[in-house]
């Protein structure tokens, strides 16, 4: 999803990049002022999904406010707390909530800071995301049921927060979708084989030490990956080394084909893969 946005920077800077938390992670310029909860209520009622939405909120450790959206389904399985990719906002990717209607499954969805209807401060670091998940997580164990499985999923960056989550909260199980290795390697997937001649990208210690490896070393919970066959944002063969190193005594590494990075919600044999899991998920916590 920043491709484009690395390249044109690249271009505009000459030799070099150099990238921060802050300008690494997409901000919106100003909050939005709200969610259409009808909009997205009418989008489920359309493909005969009967769940129902809400807006909710929360403070930060630091007095901001992120918002976000609530979805309860009354024939769930699961409840999912979902951390979305860099840019992905509810507001334009709202109908991934009919995919996890299918599972079926309950969702809780903030905006990160700073994008979509969360607000904003002057500065960003790992550590705010971190601590906002991590109170988002808190969050929505008060708000869901209490008798289903709490599982994390994490899309593309969202795969660093949720791993975080995973070893920092007690889950039931985790979902890397897309995921990140290291953001260094992110970058280098990112980059033209030809433009490694020309440029180079600098970045900052903080986001040249975030990695999934360290948190995957030492999760030990159920696990799915999630990865299209056709990513090159984040390759198979990412997923496949996370998968390698995890300790899981349940790990499953679902591979769909044709498709890219972000896409595989939209695929029939992903939504297959996820209710598998949950199945077992569900019969393995129920004795």
């Amino acid at each position: 999803m920043k491709t484009i946005t690395i390249l044109f920077i690249l271009l505009l800077s000459g030799c070099s990049a150099n990238y921060t938390t802050e300008s690494f992670v997409y901000q919106d310029d100003e909050p939005e002022k709200q969610l259409n909860i009808t909009k997205i209520q009418t989008e489920l009622a359309e493909a005969n999904i009967s769940a129902v939405v809400s807006d909710v909120s929360l403070k930060a450790e630091d007095g901001i406010t992120l918002r976000g959206i609530k979805l309860i389904n009354k024939d769930a399985l699961v409840n999912i707390v979902f951390f979305s990719a860099n840019g992905m906002k509810i507001s334009t990717s709202s109908k991934i909530l009919n995919k996890f209607s299918l599972l079926p499954a309950n969702v809780i969805w903030f905006d990160y800071r700073g994008m979509g209807v969360s607000d904003k401060k002057d500065k960003l670091s790992l550590n705010n995301l971190r601590t906002d998940a991590l109170r988002i997580f808190d969050f929505s164990k008060i708000e869901f049921p209490e008798n289903l499985p709490t599982t994390i999923h994490g899309l593309s960056m969202g795969s660093l927060i949720a791993s975080y989550v995973a070893n920092n909260k007690d889950i039931d199980a985790l979902i890397l979708d897309g995921a990140i290795s290291t953001v260094p390697q992110l970058v280098d997937n990112l980059m033209p084989t030809w433009s490694k001649l020309f440029y180079s990208i600098n970045l900052s210690p903080e986001l040249a030490e975030i990695n999934n490896v360290d948190f995957i070393k030492e999760y030990n919970k159920p696990l799915l990956f999630l990865i299209g066959e056709d990513d090159s944002t984040t390759p198979v063969a990412n997923s496949k080394e996370l998968y390698d190193i995890s300790p899981s005594s349940v790990k499953v590494l679902a591979i769909i084909p044709d498709t890219e990075h972000a896409q595989t919600m939209k695929k029939d044999k992903a939504i297959k893969a996820y209710q598998d899991f949950i199945n077992n998920l569900v019969c393995c916590k129920n004795g």
